[in-house]
């Protein structure tokens, strides 16, 4: 993400932009990073500060590998609103992951049980005088086609607030085979691609307790959807 924000327009012809936001089980991440690098593929992994995600040694064996490394940020949520006392939540994070490695950039956690959306922080401050160059969301750009694994899908139907901001024209695809495909057709000229290595864990019983909880979590944003309308 990093490598983005500064690139300016001169992006390649067609790129991908990879990235992974990391929401429990740090190990998962640890596990998809190294079969990148055997890939080839350099991506950004967003930390939360969860005592089981923040996970010093993880987290810098993971830079090391030439991955970029980024904060997950849910401030706002955790201080229900209060933009005070979110700023300093965040100031303190932020102190925390620059103590163990090198942080560029940011993107918010949806928090979807929370009303508040993390992103809001920036309508009362600017993170660029944390010294950050980016945020996942806000500095993306509208050009980028969007892809999310959120809600176990990458149609966006069980996704309240894991979206570019002002972005409506949306190129989807209903599971991994129809976005493989989108890939191999070349006519997309990039792919800004979302995942949760938790959901794409080798471990059956880890995957089958996550594949639990979204099940649980997309009932909740049926009801969320009826609720907030």
């Amino acid at each position: 993400m990093g490598e983005y924000v500064t690139s300016g327009n001169n992006y390649p012809e067609r790129f991908v932009l990879m990235r992974h936001d990391v929401d429990g089980r740090a190990e998962t991440a640890l596990d998809t990073a190294r079969i990148e690098k055997e890939l080839g593929i350099q991506a950004t992994y967003y930390f939360r500060t969860r005592n089981n995600v923040f996970v010093p040694e993880i987290i810098q064996e993971i830079e090391r590998m030439g991955h970029e490394v980024g904060y997950h940020y849910e401030v706002l949520s955790t201080a229900r609103g209060d933009h005070e006392k979110a700023i300093k939540l965040f100031e303190d994070d932020v102190d925390k992951f620059r103590s163990i490695c090198n942080l560029k950039t940011i993107c918010m956690h949806g928090s979807v049980l929370s009303k508040y959306d993390n992103r809001d922080l920036w309508k009362s401050y600017d993170f660029r005088d944390f010294g950050l160059i980016g945020e996942a969301y806000l500095s993306a750009g509208k050009n980028l086609n969007y892809f999310t694994d959120t809600g176990r899908g990458w149609n966006s139907k069980n996704n309240l607030r894991d979206f570019i901001p002002g972005k409506n024209e949306q190129i989807s695809a209903n599971t991994t085979d129809e976005l493989i495909r989108l890939i191999k057709r070349n006519k997309i000229s990039n792919f800004y691609i979302s995942l949760h290595p938790s959901r794409w864990t080798s471990n059956s019983i880890y995957w089958g307790l996550f594949w639990l909880e979204d099940l649980v979590f997309n009932s909740g944003k049926k009801v969320l959807l009826v609720v907030r309308k």
